[in-house]
């Protein structure tokens, strides 16, 4: 990493900014209003939640006067998009992670100042999902979340720990229900590729060396990821997994999916006893994250007022609820979680340990065309973990230009 944002100095011009737009309400925030775009409220509770921040930052800030505007999620990139190539792009946005590389790359937002924050204040790997390829912070993070292992207490007493423990109790449960599978193991999709980071993490390895312009996923950590899905398999065979809803109906003990299924599981599969642990893992504990984060825009007038506001929606005070609101679990460091439970601190102790995606601004094409299609060669039997592996980084480094 080229830089580090340290609390202990704050240059000048930034801090005479925020004292501008402060709570004192001087002459130089009075009159000013800031545009922040945002998704569509998921709930009426969740744009209460908002609503009520930003008041707060109103009062906290005389004279200023917050917009807010809300866009439905799937249109969200694109109305996004055209606003930049029109040069009417708001003062702040959220953003989702892949993207912040992306447009850090075009000069489309700003870098992070320095001093903005002390070290700490977020936590690491949702803080580094705002890197640029350059090494560089151009944004902060709003909301994390990520996936854990999801397990059918009736079959799994107790949740493994480590990769062997995994492949024995999956084995265990084969063995003993021949109709059920030990785990849904993920596919090669887009979906399974996204997780994928998270479990070679847990074997100590990286997808890749960003500064260094180095492709990993060919390396030891990340073949003995996948040769960890394709050894599971003789225990969790696809004619059991793919029927409909295979966990939620009992065939199979074990899933690795996030937060977003617990309430649904929950409601439509009240008789099925389950809990939540942390990934399984060799050598650490690690995971992968996903959520949104927030930046400003290199167009707008008031770079000053957009970070003060970013600051306020990440602050331990408010960032709880805000996550919450965004359906995700808070990225600072000293903010409370909405909720309690242990599938709530499941998935806290694994963003805890959250390695963020390569910042690199083709990583969605090529998490979904390049890492995706291998982990199914080698899942279905085409190719070996090692040859699918060592063929997906050698297009990734022809995609990327890269030689290491």
């Amino acid at each position: 990493m080229s830089r580090t944002i340290a609390g202990v100095t704050v240059t000048a011009a930034l801090l005479a900014g925020l004292t501008a737009c402060g709570g004192g309400g001087t002459d130089a925030a009075e009159g000013r209003t800031l545009t922040y775009w945002t998704y569509q409220d998921r709930t009426p509770q969740a744009g209460q939640v908002l609503e009520k921040i930003r008041k707060d930052f109103e009062k906290a800030n005389p004279g200023v006067s917050v917009k807010i505007v809300k866009i439905p999620k799937d249109d969200f990139n694109t109305k996004l998009g055209s606003a930049v190539a029109a040069k009417t792009a708001p003062d702040a946005s959220v953003l989702d992670q892949p993207l912040v590389s992306k447009y850090a790359l075009d000069g489309t937002i700003k870098e992070v100042p320095a001093g903005l924050f002390p070290d700490g204040t977020y936590f690491k790997g949702a803080l580094d999902t705002n890197l640029g390829s350059d090494g560089k912070y151009y944004g902060l993070p709003v909301d994390q979340t990520g996936v854990a292992l999801f397990y059918n207490k009736k079959l799994v007493p107790t949740p493994p720990k480590t990769w062997d423990e995994l492949k024995q109790v999956a084995d265990q449960v084969h063995r003993a229900h021949q109709d059920v599978a030990g785990m849904v193991v993920p596919k090669g999709d887009g979906y399974g590729a996204w997780m994928f980071p998270g479990v070679v993490a847990g074997a100590g390895g990286e997808m890749a060396d960003v500064p260094g312009k180095k492709i990993l996923f060919d390396q030891p950590p990340a073949v003995e990821a996948l040769h960890l899905w394709a050894d599971l398999l003789p225990s969790s065979p696809r004619k059991i997994t793919d029927s409909d809803k295979p966990f939620e109906n009992g065939l199979a003990a074990m899933q690795i999916s996030g937060p977003w299924d617990v309430p649904t599981i929950r409601e439509q599969f009240p008789d099925l006893d389950f809990s939540v642990a942390p990934l399984p893992y060799k050598t650490a504990p690690a995971g992968n994250i996903g959520g949104e984060n927030s930046v400003v825009y290199s167009t707008t007038k008031n770079a000053d007022l957009a970070w003060k506001w970013l600051l306020f929606l990440g602050d331990e005070d408010n960032n709880g609820a805000v996550a919450d609101a965004a359906g995700g679990f808070p990225v600072n460091t000293k903010a409370t979680p909405v909720g309690t439970g242990p599938e709530n601190e499941a998935f806290l102790a694994q963003l805890k340990v959250a390695h963020a995606r390569p910042a690199v601004p083709q990583w969605i094409q090529i998490n979904d065309e390049i890492i995706a299609p291998a982990i199914e060669t080698a899942l279905s039997g085409k190719a070996t973990p090692r040859q699918a592996l060592t063929d997906a980084a050698a297009k990734t480094r022809t995609l990327l230009g890269w030689n290491g």
